[in-house]
């Protein structure tokens, strides 16, 4: 994959974690009831935040010539080690992800009110993700060409 079609990517993913989250925040706004009545809208976009971040910390991982992670909660322990991203915000994605993978693969009852109450947990992680990936970003298209527009 040539570089330009990397960015092209990066970009893209980069993208949709931002409308994910814009899109979670609507459902902040909501009263208990209500989030409760859309759990499966806030369900969805918990996975979508959860995958979309670990394709965005993929991306990352290749770029600078690293193995590439098997699962989710290898790919934050990874970006972690070989990349710095801090440790407390490597561990909320763990745990925000482990959140995905008991929606997804059904492991056991879902309990609503652990879902909606995730709402304000996973907008606080991700947008400090989002900031780091972001910043990781510049850093790393500065480092190749400085001359190059971003």
């Amino acid at each position: 994959m040539s570089e330009g079609k990397g960015q092209e990517v990066f970009q893209r993913k980069l993208a949709m974690l931002q409308q994910f989250r814009a899109d979670l925040s609507a459902y902040a706004e909501l009263d208990h009831a209500a989030r409760r009545r859309e759990h499966y809208a806030v369900e969805r976009l918990l996975q979508l935040l959860c995958e979309v971040s670990a394709d965005l910390g993929l991306q990352l991982l290749r770029a600078h010539g690293y193995r590439l992670a098997a699962s989710y909660r290898d790919v934050f322990a990874a970006l972690r080690d070989q990349l710095g991203l801090p440790e407390e915000l490597a561990e909320r994605l763990m745990d925000a992800c482990a959140m995905r993978n008991l929606l997804t693969h059904l492991y056991d009852t879902i309990d609503l009110d652990r879902v909606t109450a995730a709402i304000e947990p996973a907008l606080e992680v991700y947008e400090e993700y989002a900031e780091w990936v972001e910043a990781q970003a510049a850093g790393r298209d500065t480092s190749q060409n400085p001359d190059e527009p971003t």
